[in-house]
């Protein structure tokens, strides 16, 4: 059990703050401005929503009851209420939960932005605790004033209320079976491989109020913080000496104390003078943390070098910096020659949703991490405009980047996709963008899938899918037929961005001018790999004269040509002649669908793949609508 008093989960301000009495008023001076003092800058947790005192404790006017007292009987009227209340400045840490900037009946006792601030009454106030408290609230029962004694191994027994069938409310005793021995489990250390504090009222690091002595946690692996009331990296520093093998560490939604560069970190709040007796730690201090989440943090880089400096994190390799406002991305860290970017072993970085508008990232972040291999820029403003993205695509500097993540952006048209597709990658994700799932897309996602596919030779993994040798091989035939139609809007947009003349000339050198005729041997080779792979299409059929009959579902190979594909189709729906039938492939950015209007042509070369549609119409109802 606990052998020295167990601090409460939620701890009060005018307990944590050292009041000694109920009224503030009879306090001395200057024990009062110590107080104020003491709290000012402290995060707290107000009916669950975070924040930081910016003001008090102090008394302001009470506001007016919300009805006159009635009058008491024999006709006395009842006592008047307090004129004056002890609050807090709080400034919340989401839009919306305060009520104002800090100000107070006119008179401004602290700024804030507007809707930010508000004043709490003390008691609604609750400050933060230690990390030993969180661990003992969350996960260490038989550490708490009501749990078994170490010396008492018979189980709990409770009362558990419940209603019958009938809706009369009984009761009936419970046993917790084994609880003595789920306690002592729990407390060994040593056992803890994850361990989640989100969302509890941890602060700092000390005092040491439920263990004494040595004491860690050798086998932590991931530890999540988010939501907590950390304030200083002293104390993430310190918590970090406690579990010396963790390499998961998120901090989320905290707001963590800005640092400079060159100053050195403090020891934490109420650290011991003697540190013989500080705990089981390894010295001197050395972090194994891989991934570090700071996601909404409002951290900046100036904070993240300093961290570097001060060798908190030398072994990061993934760091998480969304919803941080950091607009720029990557700072141009070689403008001054003086400052060198941080985290030299970094291979991933999460950038998401941060108002990045310049392409220029993509250089800074490679130029910035020598072994940068991921970068995550989803849900940004890239695409409302093409600056800095030549320059990134045209840089011959040798990168390790092979994966890049653009969900979410402003990528509008085909401009910005020729643009794109001169970025060398092996993985890009580009989904839900305006071009295709806006308000009125201009493409189907499977159109856009073929062209960067038929445009980027070394994607290997587009949109969280592997990219086929089939799939690459119909992608590439269907953009050679379309390149070669100048009047294409599509192929026009590109090549304001990308010289699709050069990728046209590349893909011929592989599958030849056409498909079924003058082709050369490489691309004879790689139809014959085709004759045996086949695809799942459907054939609907549309004509008026055969409107009733159901759609046939057929196993086609992709070197099957137009022209067979129609006597298939005569032989399906026999009220349709062969000469009469007209074949479009369906599209969803395209109304009418794609003709399939090349009887040479084979199914591979119009991207015909697993799933497809094809509408077969009689040709007849087209002469008769142009007749009316």
């Amino acid at each position: 059990s606990c052998s020295s008093p167990h601090c409460p989960p939620h701890r009060k301000m005018d307990a944590a703050a050292g009041a000694e009495g109920d009224d503030p008023a009879g306090a001395a001076p200057a024990q009062e401005e110590q107080q104020r003092s003491s709290l000012l800058g402290r995060r707290c947790r107000v009916a669950g929503n975070l924040g930081t005192i910016r003001w008090g404790p102090g008394h302001v006017a009470a506001p007016p009851p919300r009805q006159r007292p009635a009058a008491a009987e024999g006709g006395e009227d009842a006592p008047p209420g307090p004129l004056t209340v002890e609050v807090v400045g709080v400034e919340y840490d989401d839009p919306g939960v305060g009520k104002h900037d800090g100000t107070h009946q006119g008179e401004r006792l602290f700024t804030c932005p507007q809707g930010f601030g508000s004043f709490v009454k003390a008691e609604k106030v609750d400050l933060g605790i230690s990390m030993q408290s969180a661990l003992a609230t969350k996960y260490f029962d038989g550490l708490l004033p009501q749990a078994a004694s170490k010396s008492r191994v018979s189980e709990s027994v409770d009362a558990l209320g419940f209603t019958d069938s009938k809706g009369r409310e009984k009761a009936m005793a419970v046993e917790f079976v084994g609880r003595y021995g789920v306690e002592q489990r729990q407390q060994r250390l040593e056992g803890f491989v994850e361990i989640a504090l989100a969302e509890t009222n941890l602060e700092t690091r000390y005092p040491e109020d439920v263990w004494e002595g040595d004491w860690c946690l050798p086998n932590l692996k991931s530890l999540w913080l988010d939501k907590t009331l950390l304030h200083e990296w002293a104390d993430v520093r310190a918590i970090c000496e406690k579990c010396p093998c963790l390499e998961w560490l998120s901090l989320a939604k905290l707001r963590l104390q800005p640092l400079i560069v060159g100053s050195y970190l403090p020891e934490p709040r109420g650290a011991p003078v003697n540190v013989v007796c500080s705990g089981l730690v390894i010295k001197p201090y050395y972090c194994r943390v891989k991934t570090l989440v700071l996601n909404g943090t409002g951290i900046t880089w100036d904070s993240l070098r300093a961290l570097d400096v001060e060798g908190v994190f030398p072994q990061l390799e993934n760091l998480h910096l969304a919803h941080n406002e950091l607009t720029e991305g990557v700072p141009d860290f070689g403008s001054e020659p003086s400052v060198d970017p941080p985290f030299s072993n970094l291979r991933s970085l999460v950038l998401d949703a941060n108002g990045i508008k310049d392409w220029r990232v993509l250089q800074r972040a490679c130029t910035s991490f020598p072994k940068l291999e991921q970068l995550h820029l989803n849900m940004n403003l890239l695409g409302e405009s093409l600056d800095g993205l030549a320059e990134a695509a045209a840089d011959q500097t040798p990168r390790r980047l092979v994966a890049l993540f653009l969900n979410e952006n402003r990528l509008s048209s085909w401009r910005d996709i020729g643009a794109l597709s001169s970025y060398s990658v092996l993985e890009l994700k580009a989904q839900r963008i305006p071009l295709t799932d806006g308000d009125s897309p201009l493409a189907s996602p499977m159109l856009l899938r073929q062209i960067f596919i038929a445009l980027m030779p070394t994607v290997m993994r587009l949109n969280a899918s592997e990219v086929t040798g089939k799939e690459r091989i119909a992608a590439e035939r269907y953009f050679l037929g379309l390149a070669s139609q100048d009047a294409n809007k599509m192929i026009a947009a590109l090549r304001e961005t990308c010289n699709v003349d050069c990728h046209a000339t590349r893909l011929r050198g592989i599958h030849g001018e056409v498909v079924g005729g003058d082709a050369t041997e490489e691309a004879q080779a790689h139809r014959s790999s085709l004759v045996h792979s086949l695809v799942q299409v459907s054939l609907r059929p549309v004509g008026g004269a055969i409107l009733d009959q159901p759609t046939a579902s057929k196993r086609l190979p992709h070197t099957m040509t137009v022209g067979e594909l129609k006597r298939l189709c005569q032989t399906i729906f026999k009220q349709v002649p062969f000469d009469r039938i007209r074949l479009q492939l369906a599209d969803s950015a395209l109304p009418f669908g794609i003709p399939l209007d090349d009887e040479a042509r084979e199914l591979g070369f119009y991207g015909v793949g697993d799933g497809a549609e094809i509408r077969v119409d009689d040709a007849q109802d087209f002469a008769k609508a142009g007749k009316k």
